[in-house]
């Protein structure tokens, strides 16, 4: 079965079909992507195995992360992982709405608290989450300046769905401040918007806006405007990133089975475009031009990063009692980013 059959029907894929399916790349002139696929998958393997957590039905590592028929082969160093980095200043940045329900909406937190524990320099950043890309790189900025990070530090930003493309502004807005930042990690990110904005952002401001009392700051109201498809586009055309920053993705798509009942709506109205979506985001807007692809997470837009099921149990109940192995997800991604800088002798600012 074709995916343009797939995407007519809406229907949902079975894993065999899009497993015969290649990697997504953004169009447009952009510099062609680097393909991390295969030593990632050996390092998220390897810590997957080891995670301690269950993974039910997901038995194999290759259900957890997609292998699509042209993820290149196995690096020459299969058996060797590398180290967590110690010397690298990491921060996480939220996404939309992330402030709304915390901690339970912080990305990666109990991983985040855990790596902390071991001696990694890890913290989260919560930014407003119903404010824009602009608001929000001020935040970070903010942030950034008020850590105390020595001259000397590296610093890695991560950014979770709307998050990456905060950091994205950040490092526009920010040169001076950006200067410190060696990488850059999108998880599940809009790069290139998502059409879910199109739809969404007329509700948002005249029915929703109002829909959070007590629950966040409503910001300056331009969360979902932030990511129409035009609008992200047209800045990625206008700004050119920074080219001492190493840049990283990792996108997601999964099956019925794993998708989360809050998300099979908006996963139908993306399948009109791409079956491979995550419920929030189509793979071939999820990818940074020019960064190198960590590979396809079998998880949806809220599993891949966030313990939503904490606190809407019933909208995040999926058919599998499967949860995504978020630490180990995390903890491979940065194996592979601080041996990636290590091998590139990536030098201090």
């Amino acid at each position: 079965m074709s995916l343009l059959s797939l995407t007519g029907c809406v229907t949902f894929p079975e894993q065999a079909d899009l497993r015969d399916t290649v990697a997504a790349y953004p169009g447009g002139s952009w510099p062609k992507e680097r393909d991390g696929r295969a030593r990632f998958r050996e390092i998220f393997c390897r810590v997957a195995a080891h995670d301690g957590e269950p993974m039910h039905d997901a038995t194999r590592c290759d259900e957890l992360l997609w292998a699509l028929k042209d993820e290149p082969a196995s690096s020459i160093h299969p058996s060797r992982i590398p180290e967590l980095p110690a010397d690298l200043a990491i921060f996480v940045v939220s996404g939309a709405f992330g402030d709304c329900r915390e901690p339970d909406t912080t990305p990666f937190a109990d991983e985040i608290g855990r790596l902390a524990s071991q001696g990694v320099k890890i913290r989260a950043v919560t930014v407003s989450g119903r404010s824009g890309t602009e608001h929000n790189a001020r935040q970070i900025a903010e942030t950034l300046q008020s850590a105390g990070i020595a001259a000397s530090a590296r610093i890695v930003l991560i950014g979770y769905s709307k998050g990456a493309v905060d950091i994205l502004q950040f490092l526009a807005d920010f040169p001076h401040l950006g200067q410190q930042v060696v990488s850059v990690v999108s998880v599940a990110g809009p790069i290139l918007g998502s059409p879910l904005a199109t739809k969404a952002d007329w509700w948002y401001r005249t029915l929703l806006a109002e829909s959070f009392p007590g629950m966040c700051d409503p910001g300056d109201g331009q969360v979902i405007s932030s990511l129409l498809p035009e609008t992200r586009r047209q800045w990625l055309e206008e700004h050119r990133l920074p080219s001492h920053i190493a840049y990283f993705s990792v996108a997601g798509f999964t099956t019925d089975e794993h998708l989360s009942l809050g998300l099979k709506t908006p996963w139908r109205l993306l399948a009109k475009y791409d079956p491979r979506n995550d419920g929030q985001v189509l793979v071939e807007d999820a990818v940074i031009p020019g960064s190198t692809l960590l590979g396809y997470a079998n998880a949806d837009h809220w599993d891949i990063a966030i313990a939503v099921e904490r606190q809407m149990p019933h909208l995040s109940s999926r058919r599998s009692p499967r949860r995504y192995p978020r630490a180990a997800l995390l903890d491979a991604t940065l194996r592979y980013v601080g041996e990636s800088l290590e091998s590139a002798g990536r030098p201090g600012p």
